[in-house]
């Protein structure tokens, strides 16, 4: 197979992959954006997405973990300014969560792998925006998304090399 350098070589090879390991993938993504948040529950779910064999009870127990970390960093309902960082914190666990998710192993295609990519681009996005004046700033955010899928590549290029 090509290496992976397009959004659309992107999706065909993950798509291309098993459920587990889809799972193997997505922890290593999120393995790369574990700076965002401060490890609650998320490097646990991490791995145990990474394992080749989970079983569904540890999946089950990951994913409950996590979601307190979603919960407790979810942004507020009310008027006060969103905190961007905590956001950034809540799309890891968000994309922990979809990683370690129950599923139904007959079915033929899944989208673990390219949905916690998209999560773990969001944080990324989140976390380059400063907000230290009365309106939010993005100008780091192109480039940190870019950075961020040249890293989703990357990983995809050596899960595929390395199977």
């Amino acid at each position: 197979m090509d290496r992976v350098s397009s959004g659309e070589q992107f999706k065909q090879s993950l798509s291309s992959l098993t459920l587990a390991q889809q799972r193997q993938v997505a922890a290593r993504f999120i393995g790369n954006v574990l700076d965002l948040t401060d490890g609650r529950c998320t490097e646990q779910a991490r791995k145990v997405a990474a394992k080749s064999d989970v079983s569904t009870e540890e999946l089950e127990q990951a994913y409950r973990a996590v979601h307190t970390v979603y919960v407790a960093t979810h942004p507020q309902s009310d008027l006060s300014e969103l905190d961007f960082r905590k956001q950034a914190a809540h799309f890891v666990a968000e994309a922990c969560m979809v990683c370690v998710a129950p599923t139904y192993e007959e079915r033929d295609t899944h989208h673990v792998a390219e949905r916690v990519a998209g999560y773990c681009r969001m944080a990324r996005i989140c976390s380059s925006i400063q907000h230290q004046e009365e309106y939010p700033k993005f100008m780091d955010a192109e480039v940190a998304l870019k950075n961020e899928i040249d890293a989703q590549y990357r990983i995809v290029n050596e899960f595929l090399e390395s199977r």
